[in-house]
C-alpha cells in the first residue's frame, strides 16, 4: 500500500500547523458543546414544563449536525477545509447566540429551531477528524483521528465545569442563570472559527491506492456502501451514536428526577464525556496495531456491558454506578467512533472520500437524532431501566456485519 502526492502536498511544518489548527478548534468548541448539551434537556423542561419533550433539543442539533455534515463536505470540495471549517463555526456563533436569546424570550421553537442550525454548524468539529486522517498515511491514520478525538477530552472537562459559574455569571448580569452555557458556548464557536483561519490557505491533495478491492473513484454512493468494510464501519458509528444518545440524553433528567443537583449532574457528563474522548489516542494506536474490526468487536462489548450497568444503577439508585456506567458508554461509543472513522477513510478511494465520509456522519447524527427523540418519550413510558435495556439489544447492531465480512474474508 502506498501514497501517491500530488505538488500541493503540505510541508511538515504546514501539516503540524494544520493539524494543530484542526485540534485546538476541536478542543475549543465541544467545550461549548458540552456546556450546553448538558443543561438543554433541562431547559427544554423548563420552557414546556414536561420531561417528554426534553429530547427534543438535543435531537435538532443531532440533525442540525447530520445536515451539516452533508452540507460542509460539499463545501470542503469546493473552497477547501479551511475555509469550509471556518465556516461551519461562525454559522455556530451565530446560531448559538439565538438559542440564548430564545431561551430569555421563552420561545421553545426558536429554541429548538436556533439548535439545529448550532448543529448545522458544528458539522465542522466532527468532519475534523476526517481532514486530519488525510494529513497522514495509512499505518498512522487510526492514531491520528484518535488524538482529535482525544482534542474533545479538553472540552469534556472544561464544558461541565463551567457550568456552575457560567450560571453564576448569567446570573450577576442578571439573567436566567441556564443562559450561561450558551454565553459559554458563544465565545467558544467564536474561537473556533479564529483558530481554524490559522491553518494554512493551501491544504493537501492526496491519493490513496487501497487495497481493500476493486472500488474506483467515482463509483456509485451505493456501490462504496456496499462494500462490507464499508458497511461495517457505518454501522458501528450509526449504532453506537444511537445508543450513546438515547442513554445519555436523559441521564440528566433521571438524576435531577433522583434529587441530585447541578453539580451531581456535571460529574455525571463528565466522566461520560471522559470515556468519549479521554482514551482515543490509545484507542487510534489499537486501531492501528491489532486492526479496525477488533476494536470495533470490543466496542460493541462495552457498549452492551455499560447500558446493562445503567439499569443497575437504576434499580438500586447508585450514584456511583451510574457516574460508571455512563463513563462505560463513552468508552464503547469511542472504541466504535475512532476504529470506524479509520476503516471507513481506509476503504474508500480519495476522490470519493469526502462524499461518503459526509454521508456516513449524516447517517450517524440522523441516528443519533431519532435517539434523542425517543429517549425522552421511553423515559416517560419505561423508565431508565427500560431505555437502557432497550440499548443494550441496539449496541448489538454490528454484529451483523461483522459475521458477514468475516464470511466474505474466510471465502
Amino acid at each position: 500500500m502506498s501514497d501517491v502526492t500530488d505538488p500541493l502536498l503540505l510541508s511538515t511544518s504546514q501539516r503540524r500547523r494544520t493539524y494543530s489548527a484542526l485540534f485546538a478548534g476541536v478542543a475549543t468548541s465541544t467545550t461549548g458543546f458540552i456546556a450546553v448539551a448538558t443543561v438543554n434537556s433541562l431547559v427544554a423542561e423548563d420552557l414546556t414544563g414536561s420531561a417528554a419533550w426534553s429530547g427534543i433539543p438535543g435531537a435538532a442539533t443531532v440533525l442540525g449536525t447530520a445536515v451539516g455534515a452533508m452540507a460542509i463536505s460539499a463545501v470542503v470540495r469546493r473552497v477547501g477545509p479551511r475555509t469550509a471549517l471556518a465556516l461551519g463555526y461562525a454559522l455556530a456563533t451565530l446560531a448559538i447566540a439565538t438559542a440564548a436569546s430564545a431561551i430569555l424570550a421563552q420561545h421553545f421553537v426558536l429554541f429548538v429551531a436556533a439548535l439545529f442550525m448550532f448543529g448545522v454548524g458544528f458539522g465542522s468539529n466532527r468532519l475534523a477528524r476526517y481532514v486530519a486522517a488525510d494529513l497522514y498515511p495509512v499505518a498512522e491514520r487510526g492514531t491520528m483521528i484518535g488524538w482529535i478525538v482525544w482534542a474533545s477530552t479538553i472540552g469534556a472537562v472544561a464544558g461541565p465545569a463551567l457550568l456552575a459559574p457560567s450560571r453564576a455569571l448569567a446570573e450577576w448580569i442578571p439573567l436566567y442563570g441556564l443562559t450561561g452555557p450558551y454565553l459559554i458556548c458563544m465565545l467558544a464557536a467564536a474561537l473556533s472559527c479564529a483558530i481554524t483561519l490559522t491553518a494554512p490557505k493551501r491544504m493537501p491533495r492526496r491519493t490513496l491506492i487501497t487495497a481493500n478491492g476493486p472500488a474506483s473513484p467515482g463509483s456509485s454512493a451505493g456501490t462504496l456502501l456496499r462494500r462490507a468494510p464499508v458497511t461495517l464501519a457505518l454501522v458501528s458509528m450509526v449504532s453506537g451514536q444511537f445508543v450513546m444518545v438515547l442513554v445519555m440524553t436523559m441521564t440528566p433528567v433521571h438524576i435531577r428526577h433522583e434529587g441530585y443537583g447541578l453539580g451531581a449532574i456535571g460529574l455525571v457528563i463528565s466522566a461520560h464525556t471522559l470515556g468519549m474522548f479521554g482514551l482515543s489516542p490509545i484507542t487510534g494506536k489499537l486501531a492501528d496495531r491489532f486492526g479496525r474490526v477488533q476494536v470495533l468487536a470490543a466496542g460493541v462489548a462495552v457498549l452492551v456491558l455499560a447500558c446493562l450497568s445503567a439499569v443497575t444503577a437504576a434499580w438500586s439508585t447508585s450514584y456511583p454506578l451510574m457516574v460508571l456506567s455512563l463513563f462505560l458508554l463513552g468508552v464503547g461509543w469511542n472504541l466504535g467512533f475512532v476504529a470506524g472513522s479509520a476503516l471507513l477513510t481506509d476503504s474508500v478511494p480519495h476522490d470519493d472520500r469526502t462524499r461518503v465520509q459526509g454521508l456516513g456522519d449524516t447517517m450517524i447524527w440522523s441516528g443519533g437524532a431519532v435517539a434523542s427523540v425517543a429517549s425522552g418519550w421511553m423515559l416517560a413510558r419505561v423508565g431508565f431501566a427500560g431505555l437502557s435495556v432497550i440499548g443494550a439489544v441496539l449496541a448489538l447492531a454490528p454484529l451483523v456485519p461483522l459475521w458477514k465480512l468475516r464470511g466474505a474474508s474466510r471465502s
